[in-house]
């Protein structure tokens, strides 16, 4: 009895994690598109995956899962360990996730400078907060979440440094491809690190709990 218990115990947690998974993801695709939709300067990897998009025949969803499976790859072969189901699953969702926001009109479209700057804000956060809880859940980081991560430990900064870091260098790779780079480009590359660490740090902390009353 006690075993069945503890079981469905851990049931839970698990549950609760999937949860933070799949929900995270989709928060993140929701940002990315009501970024994308405040026309204000989209985040730097999407500066990349719109200038891909405009170039070709193929979507930006499409493109945020080509240069999420490259960014996995890279992750796997420095860290020397073979790519995560969860990883893989995480790439397919978020493109799927992005795509399916804008196909169905999901954010709408403001006017004004000030509701499109709070629109970019509002995006910006909810990427931040996304990204956290996905990551928290330890089922699959992100490409870019995967790579943070290796370079918070490599080089010994935090989470929200390495994050920026790695911003800037997609910002500028983006910028070198034709992608639209504006004020919220940059806003983003300072906010979305520091965001997501606090989001990671405290969706770690409700699975620490929950893990403690199941």
């Amino acid at each position: 009895m006690k075993q069945n218990l503890g079981m469905k115990s851990m049931d839970k947690v698990v549950l609760f994690r999937l949860f933070l998974f799949v929900f995270g993801i989709f928060l993140l695709a929701l940002g990315v598109t009501t970024v994308i939709k405040a026309s204000l300067g989209v985040p730097t990897w999407d500066v990349m995956h719109i200038g891909l998009a405009n170039k070709t025949s193929l979507s930006i969803g499409r493109w945020v899962q080509i240069i999420g499976v490259a960014m996995v790859l890279m992750t796997s072969f420095l860290e020397k360990e073979n790519p995560k189901f969860g990883s893989i699953a995480n790439i397919v969702l978020v493109g799927y996730f992005i795509n399916l926001i804008l196909a169905v009109e999901l954010i709408p479209t403001f006017e004004g400078i000030v509701a499109r700057a709070v629109q970019l804000m509002v995006g910006i956060v909810l990427m931040g907060i996304g990204s956290g809880m996905y990551v928290s859940s330890k089922i699959g980081s992100g490409p870019r979440d995967g790579m943070t991560l290796y370079l918070s430990r490599k080089l010994s900064i935090s989470v929200g440094l390495a994050r920026t870091v790695l911003e800037m260098v997609a910002l500028t790779i983006g910028w070198m491809l034709g992608g639209p780079v504006a004020l919220g480009t940059f806003v983003s590359v300072f906010l979305i690190g520091p965001i997501m660490q606090s989001s990671l740090a405290f969706w770690t902390h409700q699975i620490k709990r929950a893990a403690l009353t199941a």
